[in-house]
């Protein structure tokens, strides 16, 4: 991994979430494009989460979902109120930038491997083909609750 990624993540070697990719590797992939979803009740039943969440967050809320499909452009870089852990079953590409700067830099990241990208990092959605990748985020991101269910799920469509 280049250097400079340092500056916008980190690589969590101390986790396993290989149980919560087991459940994200069952998610069917769309035909065309990507589909996202901020928060999955599948992944939050599986009970193992909990040691390694406490770490990830100490002891702070956080939401597990996932993206999946396929994307290769990015419209948007994102950033949210707290740091992002993702980890994906294919090699896939981020963009990252600080918000002065100018140009997003380019970073792949391996199969397998969990990354934390920072509360302060601006990040593109997964570029790639046929990714599945567990997202964790603080709680409430990207969703609207309404009776204890999220009505914040989209897919995006290909051109």
């Amino acid at each position: 991994m280049e250097s400079r990624f340092e500056e916008y993540a980190r690589i969590v070697s101390n986790v396993s979430a290989d149980e919560l990719m087991a459940v994200v590797k069952g998610f069917p992939l769309p035909e065309n494009g990507m589909v996202y979803s901020p928060r999955e009740d599948d992944l939050h039943a599986v009970l193992a989460f909990i040691p390694w969440g406490e770490a990830l967050y100490a002891d702070m809320p956080y939401q597990l979902g996932y993206c999946a499909g396929s994307n290769d452009r990015a419209d948007t870089l994102v950033r949210h109120g707290g740091s992002t852990f993702l980890q994906s079953d294919t090699e896939i590409d981020l963009l990252l930038a600080h918000r002065w700067e100018q140009e997003p830099r380019r970073f792949r990241i391996p199969a397998d491997t969990l990354v934390e990208l920072f509360g302060d990092t601006l990040r593109s959605a997964p570029l790639g083909r046929n990714f599945r990748v567990l997202v964790i985020l603080p709680f409430a991101t990207n969703t609207a609750w309404q009776d204890g269910k999220s009505r914040n799920t989209w897919t995006v469509k290909a051109e």
